[in-house]
């Protein structure tokens, strides 16, 4: 594999994030082509980069066999479904995109501009491949101990509560709870209000409509991620009692 030269620029960058997480690379172009989305990539095809697919690739079977490794050694002694269960929880997009978040991943990746302009940077599906990436990156780097021990730094707490069963991704369905909460007395729907992309990596946009008014927007790698996102954040304004829901002020500005 040839990499071309990091700029000190990107390196100090690379560095600062380095010591977020609490990883020192030998090979700090790793964790650039672990940060290098394909569109970016392309966009410098000139400059012969490496987008981050092949490292989420690995990156994705290391997760899974910390996390399996970590369960089945669990004093419980759980059983196979229960253990397949939690893992899935602990390691799907919403998961990685989260801890992404904590980290701050998003202000690391390289994004070409059409993605930069559509937010990239928080898309759930950019930072959960990108989470992937890191983990391949320190597995090549440092081996699997290290690997290990990052995933289990990072995931520590999702792991923790989804075996607490405090770990809930369904929002749609949380979401529909609450409105019918009220009795009839409000409906909810949702509508894909855009999409853009090329095919292979299409972006989707989903708004939640409750009493025929937008409560918020979702977006997501498909229509039903981007309803999932929608919910979510429906869920942090939207407060319902049996007469009816309406939308709460949870701003800092003390807007709407």
């Amino acid at each position: 594999m040839i990499y071309n030269a990091i700029d000190p620029d990107r390196t100090n960058q690379l560095n600062s994030f380095c010591r977020g997480v609490d990883y020192k690379f030998s090979d700090i172009k790793l964790l650039n082509e672990a940060l290098t989305h394909s569109t970016y990539a392309y966009e410098h095809r000139n400059q012969g980069l490496t987008d981050n697919e092949r490292l989420e690739f690995l990156g994705d079977a290391v997760l899974d066999l910390v996390i399996s490794e970590i369960l089945f050694r669990n004093t419980e002694g759980f059983a196979e479904g229960y253990m397949t269960k939690t893992r899935a929880l602990v390691v799907c997009e919403n998961t990685l995109a989260d801890v992404a978040r904590v980290i701050r991943l998003g202000d690391y990746l390289m994004l070409g501009r059409g993605e930069e302009a559509t937010g990239g940077r928080d898309k759930p599906s950019n930072l959960s491949n990108a989470m992937e990436a890191l983990f391949g990156a320190v597995f090549i780097d440092g081996g699997f101990e290290q690997a290990s021990r990052i995933i289990t730094r990072l995931l520590g707490e999702p792991l923790e509560q989804a075996l607490k069963g405090k770990m809930v991704y369904d929002y749609k369905s949380k979401l529909l709870e609450l409105v019918q909460s009220t009795r009839g007395n409000s409906t909810m729907r949702f509508e894909i209000i855009n999409e853009e992309g090329p095919v292979h990596d299409r972006t989707f946009t989903a708004a939640v409509i409750v009493d025929e008014n937008e409560i918020a927007q979702g977006q997501g790698s498909s229509k039903k991620e981007a309803e999932q996102q929608a919910a979510r954040a429906a869920l942090q304004n939207l407060d319902c009692t049996r007469s009816g829901c309406q939308q709460v002020d949870n701003s800092e500005d003390g807007k709407v």
